[in-house]
């Protein structure tokens, strides 16, 4: 029988290859830096900070089972960089002063290795491609130049095509990781320049083969392509008609998703809509989660507070708000806001440039905020042109008891409220509003 010291050795060899990678860093110019490493899980950044010995070297071993995603490594006054963690063991290096993702080399790291050589490949060939039609404008038809030229231009056609098949039929996940950027470029391109073609072929990558598990830890490319997305439906259909269309393309993406990323997926969608406003988005999507996914709204806190964020539509009671002193009789504007927003000061500003004339008409207006610090909060309230007893802050921030009544998850939300205390809308800028 094996002695309790070799079960115990054996079962931390077991765990420490079976269960988690190694990242060893090695900076023989940085003794005795701070260095930190992040990982991405969909919105969540997990952060570790670590010590470079007086040799510049250190260890770090991720806790969580495999993880196929990108990290970013920061030496403070010294550089940051990106790199691909997928592999056991992986070691990075640089042996100059300060760095960058381009600088940092990975000795017998083929995940990094291969993900330099796609981009460098792919310039290559994009960049000769672009050449080759740029001298084909200076060459007369006919010519034995232009033949050559076009045989040339053929040639490099084929070998961009197969280049690209090879990249798609990979399994590292730096093909992926390639395929996502590429994606996240035709998609801001689009959004910019819209073209019907590349649309409909956008489109059809994210609802098919757009492979959301790498998407799910691939760093800051998780928010863009959410932010972005919309947009591609924006530039190619009226208001309501791209919402719409915006939603059911999601919900055909989600319909090939198994959690956890599906969950994440949809609360990151609905984050993107609750910042622009797209309400029939919103309403879209939560059918859709209600009807098909009704276990992940009771399993999940931030689900709940969508579901409850759903039930208040236009012509719905207006839940009541904590902190007045004088019950609500009369048509209100109700903005919920934090002190340190950039998009809730402009909103703020706008309220105070209209508190005049929308008090006129008889509208009481309404501050919440989810700050925490006092000192932020009353540089901020000091300004505002509204009754002071209506000017509420509980220094719980989104943990608040109205934040939670209204279900705000994203600030500024306005909502206007009428004298009965029916909600006549809910929007993300004032401009939007429009009253008698």
């Amino acid at each position: 029988m094996l002695k309790k010291s070799v079960l115990i050795s054996l079962f931390a060899c077991f765990f420490t290859q079976g269960f988690s990678q190694t990242i060893n860093l090695i900076f023989p110019k940085l003794p005795n830096s701070e260095a930190w490493i992040y990982t991405f899980t969909g919105n969540k950044v997990d952060s570790v900070q670590i010590f470079l010995d007086k040799q510049g070297k250190a260890t770090h071993i991720l806790p969580q089972k495999l993880y196929r995603g990108i990290a970013y490594l920061y030496i403070p006054q010294k550089g940051g960089g990106e790199f691909i963690v997928a592999e056991p063991l992986l070691t990075v290096t640089n042996n100059e002063e300060r760095f960058n993702s381009g600088s940092l080399i990975f000795p017998h790291s083929k995940e990094n290795e291969f993900l330099r050589y796609i981009f460098e490949r792919r310039n290559f060939l994009s960049q000769k491609q672009e050449w080759l039609i740029a001298g084909s404008m200076f060459i007369e038809k006919g010519s034995p130049f232009a033949e050559n030229l076009q045989s040339m231009k053929t040639k490099n056609e084929q070998a961009l095509k197969q280049f690209t098949d090879s990249v798609k039929n990979s399994k590292f996940y730096a093909a992926q990781y390639s395929q996502l950027v590429l994606f996240m470029q035709k998609l801001y391109e689009n959004v910019q320049k819209p073209e019907l073609a590349q649309f409909e072929e956008l489109k059809n990558e994210m609802e098919r083969t757009l492979p959301i598990e790498a998407l799910y830890h691939a760093g800051n490319l998780w928010t863009n392509v959410h932010n972005y997305y919309p947009g591609l439906f924006a530039v190619n259909f009226e208001p309501a008609k791209a919402q719409e269309a915006y939603a059911q393309s999601i919900i055909t993406t989600m319909s090939r998703l198994q959690e956890p990323v599906l969950t994440e997926f949809l609360l990151s969608t609905i984050t993107a809509c609750e910042r622009s406003n797209q309400q029939i988005a919103i309403d879209k999507l939560l059918d859709y989660v209600l009807e098909k996914h009704p276990k992940t709204i009771a399993e999940n806190p931030k689900m709940k507070r969508l579901l409850q964020s759903h039930t208040l539509k236009q012509g719905s009671k207006a839940p009541e708000i904590t902190g007045l002193k004088t019950k609500l009789t009369q048509p209100a504007v109700v903005i919920f806001f934090e002190s340190d927003c950039g998009h809730c000061i402009h909103e703020l500003d706008e309220l105070n440039k209209n508190a005049a004339l929308l008090q006129s008409k008889g509208y009481r207006i309404i501050s919440i905020a989810a700050d925490v610090n006092k000192d932020l909060y009353n540089a901020a309230a000091k300004n505002f042109k509204w009754n002071k007893d209506d000017q509420l802050c509980d220094f719980k921030g989104f943990d608040g008891e109205n934040f939670k009544k209204f279900a705000v998850g994203a600030t500024p939300t306005i909502f206007m409220i009428s004298a009965d205390g029916k909600i006549l809308g809910k929007y993300a800028q004032l401009k939007e509003i429009q009253t008698p």
